[in-house]
């Protein structure tokens, strides 16, 4: 018995140091894994301190901010260097921002075999569009392939051919709505951002499977327009306020996929969580089905037109073309069903959406809150069109088409650069390399960010022997000066006077006068940018042409940044008044 007293303490002791040992063990290996999972800097590259001490490193503080491509340019800024990292992705590598619009071009258009199109940004894609060329390195075989499937798209024949009809039209009718709603809203502004939206929503879905006009949701908001408000008791001032008219199904299913990806972009895992909603969301299962039964109905229709001897008039129907063009080539038989066919239409069509109609909402925004830019425009279009202006009418669409009209061009680029719809563009590092003598391994993500100094603030210095001979060149040799305005709008930074052949002088446009980011940078950059710049091209001078956007109260001329897909304002409202010409 007494043995066996003796021995308990001695048993509790041993199991006391076990236990003690154990948790001393535990505890260990929890803080070496706590360790292992947080953020691990690159050498000689600034970052936030603080976010190595984080799981979620950055994101913290990009969350409190609101915007990323916002947040990303102020620490640029606050490090006063054109290279720097965040971490972004939790137990991922930083990510490395290049700060320099020239530093940035550089890389993009002559370090193409060091940095491609990487994961962040085409598994986010390959969610909605698989196999897609924007979700493809340039070295794959398939991605040479559906660039070839797609290559006339953004030719100037097939725009003004087949895309500008459908751009035009859908303005006009876009116009006409607007006239009865200025009408109802007599002389108080409405919201217009749901139009506009809708307006490139008709303009990309005509364009890519020449879908009836009729059905078209501009048509139907023209026929079902309706006042909210009470115009006997509105006050002059409020906002003049219209009956919803929803989209029928299949617009309505299109754009539920398009905005697939906006929804999940920022979630922790993009491609995890769009496969979740895919498949247990029924609202998102009843739209890719309907948006795949509508691109197989118009391939079906578009054969039968090919077979019957009709007119190319849509952008299918050049894709099936080139797909029968490259199956003759390759010995097989065209497949006009094929993942790629369908998944470059969907690219097509949410790209088409998406920028255009992100640009022109925050385009109405600067044009109304600065009025004397505004009138410089139709000035100007006014004097480009003297026989619509003698004919009481719009100019015509082969009109815009044949005319320069260089301060449109300025106002559109302006726009551009400071709505910077795609806030960044995404590459990956191929190789070990360097950037601006800093190393950077292979597998880093690099951001080339739309707003960065040099775009929409002054420049960052620093040692231009870290520099390539491309850049030393490029930059501007005499620097802007200490009040050069960087953020406003202003259209004539892009006007230069030159000398004709005839020894006088004329006010032109300049593509290169200034940095501008709005649409990437590079081979790689956007594939429908051309597009995107008839479409404002079309849509600026009607308006312009037909109204007076007026100045708006403060609190709702500058409409507050919105990430999703595209950078969107958070609200665009217009009052209008007809121009009497």
């Amino acid at each position: 018995m007494r043995s066996s007293s003796l021995d308990l303490p001695l048993l509790l002791d041993s199991f006391s140091a076990r236990a003690l040992l154990g948790g001393l063990l535990l505890a260990g290996i929890s803080y070496t894994l706590y360790r292992l999972m947080l953020p691990q800097p690159l050498e000689d590259i600034p970052y936030n301190l603080s976010a190595t001490n984080r799981i979620f490193g950055d994101l913290p503080d990009v969350k409190a901010y609101g915007s990323l491509t916002d947040w990303l340019a102020t620490q640029t800024i606050k490090h006063n260097s054109p290279l720097f990292q965040a971490f972004i992705r939790p137990f991922g590598k930083p990510w490395v921002v290049v700060a320099d619009h020239y530093e940035a071009s550089d890389i993009c258009m002559h370090r193409l075999k060091e940095f491609d199109r990487g994961t962040a940004s085409t598994g986010l894609f390959h969610c909605v569009v698989p196999g897609a060329h924007i979700t493809l390195k340039s070295s794959d075989p398939q991605f040479k392939k559906n660039k070839e499937l797609v290559r006339n798209l953004m030719t100037p024949s097939f725009l003004n051919e087949v895309s500008a009809p459908e751009i035009y039209d859908k303005f006009s009718r876009l116009i006409e709505l607007w006239t009865l709603k200025a009408e109802y809203a007599g002389g108080n502004y409405f919201s217009a951002a749901k139009d506009v939206h809708n307006a490139a929503l008709d303009i990309i879905t005509c364009t890519a499977f020449g879908l009836d006009t009729e059905k078209t949701q501009l048509v139907k908001e023209i026929k079902e327009l309706k006042p909210h408000s009470d115009p006997s008791t509105i006050k002059n001032g409020d906002e003049f306020r219209f009956k919803p008219v929803a989209l029928n199904e299949e617009l309505n299913a299109l754009a539920i996929v398009g905005d697939s990806v906006a929804k999940v972009i920022k979630t922790p895992a993009p491609p995890v969580f769009h496969f979740l909603y895919r498949n247990l969301s029924s609202k998102w299962k009843k739209a890719f089905a309907l948006a795949s039964q509508l691109q197989e109905r118009e391939i079906a229709n578009g054969i039968k037109r090919r077979r019957n001897g009709e007119a190319m008039k849509c952008a299918l129907d050049e894709i099936s073309v080139r797909e029968e063009a490259m199956a003759k080539k390759e010995g097989r038989a065209p497949d006009y069903y094929s993942q790629a066919i369908t998944s470059e239409l969907m690219t097509y069509l949410i790209g088409g959406h998406e920028t255009t109609s992100s640009a022109i909402r925050w385009g109405l925004s600067f044009i109304s809150v600065d009025q004397r830019a505004q009138s410089e425009l139709r000035n100007a279009l006014q004097q480009a069109y003297p026989e619509a202006k003698a004919g009481l009418r719009a100019p015509s669409l082969t009109e815009i088409l044949q005319t320069r009209v260089p301060y449109l061009d300025a106002v559109v680029e302006e726009i551009l650069r400071l709505a910077y719809p795609l806030g960044m563009s995404l590459r990956e590092v191929q190789v070990d390399t360097q950037i601006l003598g800093a190393r950077v391994p292979k597998g880093t993500t690099i951001v080339f960010l739309s707003n960065c100094p040099s775009v929409l603030s002054p420049p960052i210095d620093y040692d231009e022997e870290r520099s390539s001979e491309w850049v030393r060149s490029r930059r501007p040799k005499e620097p802007f000066g200490s009040d050069y305005d960087f953020a406003g709008f202003i259209p004539e930074r892009w006007l230069k006077t030159v000398t004709s052949a005839d020894r006088r002088e004329e006010v032109v446009f300049d593509p290169q006068a200034f940095p501008i980011q709005a649409f990437g940078l590079g081979p790689r950059g956007c594939f429908g940018r051309r597009m995107a710049y008839l479409e404002m091209k079309i849509f600026f001078t009607l308006v312009i042409w037909t109204f007076k956007l007026l100045p708006l109260p403060p609190h709702l001329a500058t409409p507050k940044p919105v990430s999703s897909l595209t950078r969107n304002p958070d609200k665009v409202f217009v009052e209008l008044q007809k121009v009497i010409i």
